[in-house]
Parts: C-alpha cells; structure tokens; sequence
C-alpha cells in the first residue's frame, strides 16, 4: 500500500510538473511544451521561456521542496518534537542574517554565500536549543524548544534588518530572496551545489533506520549497537546543511518542512524509508504548486513563493498546534 502511496505522489508530482510548465503569463500548449523539450528552436520565444524561465523555476522548486522536507522530517523524528523544523529552529533566519553579513562585510557572492550562511544556520540551532534550556525541560518540551527557535529566528532577523539598514541601496535587489523567491538564476546555483545536496539526501535516507531505532530511546539504541551520539551528530549535519544550501539558492523559504512530515507520516507512517520517500516528494509537490501560484495568480506580475508559502504554512501551522494542545493530557 505504501509502496502505491509513493507511486501515486510521483504521478502527481510529473502531472504539477507539466502544469507548471505550461501555466504562466503567457499559457503554452502541451504540443509547445513537448516540442521545446524534444526539439529546442533557440529562435522561438516560447521556447526560451519554457526551457530557460519555466524549466530552470521548476527544477529549483522541486530540489528545495524535497531538501527542506528531507530536513523537516529528520529533526522532527530525531528530536520527536513534531513542531520543529528549519525555520521554526532559526536555522533558515541564521543562514540569512550570517549571508547577509558575509554579502556586507566580505563582498561574498554566489556560491562563497554559503560558507557564512552554514555558519548560520549552525549557530541559529545553538540558539534555539540554548534558549529552550533557559525556559526549562532541557530544550525537550515541545512548546520551549518551539519558542526557542522563535526567539533565535526574530534575534537573527533583527540582525539581517539591521545590516541591510546599512546599505539599503546595495540590497534592493535582494529583497525578493529575503522573503523567499525562486528565480530563473537561482538554477546555476543549484547546479554547484547538487553534489552537495545528494550527498545529504543520501546521508539522511541511510540514517532512516537508524533514527527508527533512536526513536526507542537512547539506552535501548545503544543496547542493538547503535551509537546515539554519532546519529545525532550525522543527522543533525544533514539536516542543518539542506535548508542552508536552501537559503543558499533561493532565501529562506518557511513552513515546507514543517508542514510536510506531518502530511507524509499521516500517509505512510512514521517508520523505515518510506514516509521520509513521500515526504521529499510532497515537499517538492508543495514548492511546485506553490511556484504555479506565484506566476499566475497575478500574472504577468510575479509573486514571491515565500509568500505563498507563509499564507499557506501559517494556516497549517496553527492547524498543528490547536490539534496537539487538544491532544494533552488534561
């Protein structure tokens, strides 16, 4: 049954794929669109914007989707909190503060931003857990380590404010990356990165069973031989390293992994390969749709995924919490 679940996700997923490419400003045919991928006329216009607007936007949304839902997954199953992801934790926010700066104070640009920006998202982390001991519990309760997270991703984004108040001339053509946008460039730097992002996607699809085992606690990991410390560790590297690259790419883009994992263990449960599977496919079905949206709700202006995506997570999030306050312990 799972297995016809994932089947079901990659058929939509090639079914939003066409859509997208066909949807837009200007509407393309099907014809048009299969013509520009079997037979590219340089000389025809609709064949530029499909292979060189549509195509590149639509490989970026669908990459992203599936890293920052790969990302969302594993740090909700690793730290079994199902309200964490990476812009809930600050990791998005302190990519794009340490990005920022590094744009600002070093004159980085390109793929050099993701140095500073791993830094980042590394330190939000700190952050988050940091401030979720000072509330009590260890960082363990749910709703401290959530409010953790809040209060590093709004000290990280008074820093990106607060830099770009310095320059606001020299950052006025980075505001659509801030709130969160797919661009048609934004696939040359995705092209640098793939290695990376593969060998995270792989790094966290092999820790799959071993986050089942974690899951059993850390005394009964140890006992099958499972060392605890080095999948925290493992997972945590690839899990911070996918929305960073994300940030990288295309700005820090909120709510997929939040959202997401939710949707896949609902489907496919909460154990082995499969819902993490689902999860990267209904990530990068979420960002496609989103990117649809984007280009043609008011077409031919363009609108920023980060802000679909906020509309569309905030009201999902809000879902999450009301459903876990109604599920505890009275």
């Amino acid at each position: 049954m799972t297995a016809v679940r994932l089947l079901l996700a990659l058929c939509c997923l090639a079914l939003l794929a066409a859509v997208h490419l066909t949807v837009g400003a200007r509407p393309v045919g099907g014809a048009e669109v299969i013509a520009a991928l079997t037979d590219y006329d340089p000389r025809n216009y609709a064949h530029i914007v499909i292979i060189k607007q549509r195509l590149s936007r639509l490989a970026v949304a669908m990459a992203l989707g599936a890293m920052l839902a790969a990302s969302g997954y594993v740090l909700q199953k690793l730290l079994r909190n199902p309200l964490v992801s990476p812009s809930t934790l600050g990791i998005n926010s302190g990519a794009a503060a340490f990005a920022i700066g590094g744009i600002y104070f070093f004159g980085l640009n390109g793929t050099e931003i993701v140095w500073p920006a791993m830094a980042g998202g590394v330190i939000g982390l700190m952050v988050a857990f940091f401030a979720a001991s000072l509330l009590g519990g260890g960082g363990r309760q749910p709703f401290n380590l959530v409010l953790g997270g809040v209060m590093s991703a709004t000290l990280f984004s008074s820093l990106s404010a607060f830099v770009l108040s310095l320059d606001p001339d020299g950052f006025g053509d980075m505001l659509g990356w801030l709130v969160g946008d797919i661009g048609i460039f934004d696939y040359q730097l995705l092209q640098a990165f793939w290695p990376a992002v593969l060998m995270a996607l792989l790094l966290l699809l092999s820790l799959s069973r071993a986050l089942d085992v974690m899951a059993l606690g850390d005394d009964q990991a140890a006992a099958l031989g499972i060392n605890p410390l080095w999948i925290l560790r493992l997972t945590l590297a690839g899990a911070v390293a996918l929305p960073v690259l994300s940030v990288t790419i295309a700005g820090p883009i909120g709510f997929v992994g939040l959202i997401v994992p939710h949707m896949a263990k609902l489907f496919a449960g909460e154990s082995g390969l499969a819902p993490l599977l689902l999860a990267m496919l209904l990530g990068s079905l979420l960002l496609t749709g989103a990117d649809i949206l984007a280009r043609s709700l008011l077409a031919p202006q363009l609108l920023n995924v980060g802000t679909i995506m906020s509309l569309v997570g905030g009201s999902g999030f809000l879902l999450i919490i009301v459903t876990l306050m109604r599920r505890r312990p009275r």
